[in-house]
């Protein structure tokens, strides 16, 4: 209701002069004098100062969750196995009750497990290729869907995320006796987020981060130019997901995979979180993939990094 409540103002607000107009605006108002251009440019100021406000990061915050999160509920749950591991569905609590869902697949004998906090987009079922990864080399996993993905109820939101990903780990605590050093936070893209939030509260085992960014502060300032106007205090501090204040402080070993050729979160952030975190630490520069097609190009080299990493035993 709130969505389209916002909807509708913004499309009477911008009804009769909309900023895709401004270009052809400008072009009529450089053949006219000086007065006449300011008087136009005083009876726009209205108008722009109502952007200011319905557009800053607290007032349109349900717009940007529009445009940041992408779920999917359709998917392949109907999966009994992967790569001979069998699934069990989970379903657990998020602190605000919502139910949430996740994949649990345990391998004989692994006393690690990987805690992977997916992306933006689909949901757990678009990760088969990464979870099998994993399987191979001997690791349990367990991956859960976000609020409003897949068959996890509520709605998603940053708040909400972090709130999952909590629940997620205190699980792995409380339903599979792990002891927070058997856990390996794994983060893909957005969720990069929430496994450097989990690394700087728990005593994890290892942090691994695909397609990470610095904080989603400057990742909203870089695709949302306006958002440069505001100021850092009307971005909410809940909302705000910082891998760079995450791993500038003591924190587990860490492994950094990033494609080159990424034009979703450019590699630049990658390189800086390397650059400032603490040791120890590894970057691995893929160099013919983008964001979304890891899992095609240059996986085999995203696997051997990840054994080598992590140290662990490869099967077919």
């Amino acid at each position: 209701m709130i969505t389209s409540f916002i909807r509708s103002l913004l499309k009477e607000l911008t009804a009769a002069f909309n900023p895709s107009e401004w270009g052809a605006v400008s072009k009529k108002l450089q053949g006219t004098d000086r007065r006449t251009f300011l008087l136009t440019l005083r009876n726009l100021i209205p108008q722009l100062l109502i952007y200011y406000v319905l557009l800053s990061p607290m007032v349109a915050a349900p717009l940007y969750n529009m445009m940041l999160f992408h779920p999917s509920m359709a998917g392949a749950y109907r999966a009994h196995s992967i790569v001979g591991t069998e699934i069990e569905n989970v379903y657990f609590r998020s602190q605000n009750g919502s139910k949430l869902h996740g994949w649990y697949l345990p391998v004989a004998n692994g006393k690690r497990v990987v805690l992977i906090n997916h992306g933006n987009g689909g949901n757990l079922t678009n990760r088969m290729p990464l979870i099998a990864m994993f399987l191979r080399q001997g690791f349990s996993v367990f991956i859960y869907d976000y609020q409003g993905y897949g068959l996890s109820a509520g709605s998603p939101s940053i708040t909400h995320m972090r709130e999952d990903g909590a629940a997620a780990f205190a699980w792995l605590l409380s339903n599979k006796h792990y002891r927070e050093q058997d856990i390996v936070v794994f983060g893909e893209s957005l969720g990069t987020g929430i496994a450097c939030n989990l690394s700087s509260h728990r005593k994890v085992n290892a942090i691994i981060l695909q397609s990470a960014y610095t904080s989603l502060r400057a990742l909203a300032r870089l695709k949302l130019f306006w958002l440069n106007l505001y100021p850092d205090a009307l971005f909410s501090s809940e909302e705000q997901l910082d891998n760079t204040k995450a791993l500038t402080q003591p924190h587990a070993p860490l492994l950094l995979l990033h494609g080159v050729r990424d034009k979703v979160i450019p590699i630049v952030y990658s390189e800086t979180l390397y650059s400032l975190a603490q040791p120890a630490k590894t970057l691995v520069r893929l160099e013919h993939a983008g964001h979304n097609d890891i899992y095609d190009v240059d996986f085999d080299q995203y696997t051997t990094s990840v054994h080598q990493f992590l140290g662990a035993p490869m099967s077919n």
